[in-house]
């Protein structure tokens, strides 16, 4: 549980760890989401569609399951319940039947997600495998079993049933980073505002001292703080004495009283903090493969050519993501649902994800212009459909299909002799 509160506060206080999650969040929203069939029959398309149908008919979109999703970046792993539903159309009033469909077959009502931490334990049988989750509620425990869930992991090594969170690695520079920050603006606040300085007479601080000084410098010591009340900071000790000669030459010391004034440090900081803190900063963002966020600042030292070789290695980490969650969805949700409406495992579709930026298509296009241009791949009507499809552009003519032929030259009159 305190894992879970320290990666959570993580997430939601630092900048750098701030910004990562947002820039996975929104590629993750871009990505493109297509039901492949299993073959190439009408039979198959129509399982396609129903799967495309079933996601589209849930009680949350497709983007807020998969920002739940990336909640497993944050804790090392994120848990849903797949909960079913009749479709009987939209008139029904009991969620467990209501859909825009009425055509009777088993669809999905929700992922509904159990946030980590609710976790109160999990659950093995004899060999180590997870066989559910225990989550904590009001009522007691609840036990959802892993044939009804989808456990998404960052890692599987080791068979841990909570992964491994993506800030690990991150928490050591967070807590030097942190606690530097707060001792940076203490110390400028303090350099600006001044330390509280309060003398009271020495017999006030006296072990022997009445309960009446006693409260007196109880009450001081209270009117000091509540000047520095974010860090409480101030300083009391016994007034200082003056010495007055009389008229026969003896000296008499007297004690000053009561005072006030502020201390100042008078001087620069021994230490760079500022330096200090970016370090951490970088460890960070090192952590998370985005180092390119900190490209490009007040030093001026980014660079093109680097930033688009770490923004690539990020784009590419990401994708191994989006590539685990793709195959959990498969195996563990679209699976069971299939064979809760009979259908035969060859029609089976599946889910397929396109890529996450647009610097990575045209990576793809430049590279594919090369190897064509080598003579390496010839241009079909397959290719052409797959590119029209990841440009987001129209699909080809069916007039176009007619007039001319694959791997073909257009049709030119023979020359007379």
């Amino acid at each position: 549980m305190y894992a879970a509160q320290l990666y959570q506060r993580i997430r939601d206080e630092d900048p750098i760890v701030g910004g990562v999650f947002l820039a996975l969040e929104s590629m993750f929203r871009r990505v493109d989401w297509n039901e492949v069939p299993a073959a190439d029959s009408a039979e198959a398309a129509d399982w396609a569609t129903f799967l495309a149908e079933c996601r589209s008919d849930m009680s949350h979109t497709w983007p807020a399951f998969l920002a739940e999703v990336l909640t497993m970046l944050v804790h090392g792993w994120a848990y849903f319940e797949v909960v079913y539903k009749i479709r009987r159309g939209p008139e029904q009033t009991d969620a467990r039947y209501r859909s825009r469909y009425s055509d009777g077959r088993v669809g999905w009502r929700k992922f509904a997600h159990r946030p980590q931490r609710t976790l109160g334990k999990w659950a093995y049988d004899g060999d180590g495998g997870i066989q559910g989750l225990w989550q904590s509620a009001p009522g007691g425990q609840v036990f959802i079993p892993i044939g009804r869930g989808l456990h998404f992991r960052t890692t599987e090594a080791g068979g841990h049933p909570e992964g491994r969170s993506l800030l690990v690695n991150a928490r050591r520079a967070y807590r030097f980073q942190t606690r530097l920050e707060e001792f940076e603006a203490v110390g400028i606040e303090r350099d600006l505002a001044g330390i509280p300085h309060v003398t009271v007479p020495v017999e006030h601080l006296s072990p022997d001292a009445t309960p009446a000084e006693k409260a007196t410098v109880q009450l001081i010591q209270n009117m000091a703080a509540g000047l520095r009340a974010d860090e409480r900071a101030f300083v009391l000790t016994p007034a200082e004495e003056w010495a007055m000669t009389d008229e026969d030459g003896k000296v008499h010391r007297l004690p000053t009283g009561y005072s006030f004034k502020l201390l100042t440090s008078g001087g620069t900081r021994a230490h760079n903090t500022d330096a200090i803190i970016k370090r951490y900063s970088q460890r960070i963002a090192t952590s998370l493969l985005s180092t390119f966020l900190l490209l490009g600042g007040s030093e001026g030292k980014g660079a093109q050519a680097l930033s688009s070789d770490l923004t690539n290695l990020f784009e590419l980490a990401g994708t191994g993501i989006l590539d685990g969650i793709t195959e959990v969805i498969n195996r563990y949700a679209i699976t069971p649902l299939m064979q809760l409406n009979g259908v035969p495992s060859e029609l089976w579709p599946r889910l397929e994800h396109s890529g996450l930026s647009d610097a990575a298509l045209r990576n793809l296009l430049n590279q594919l212009g090369t190897v064509m241009n080598a003579g390496g791949i010839t241009h079909d009507v397959n290719l052409e459909a797959h590119l029209r499809k990841h440009l987001n552009l129209p699909a080809r003519s069916e007039d176009q299909d007619s007039d001319t032929t694959p791997n073909s030259a257009p049709h030119r009159p023979a020359q007379e002799s």
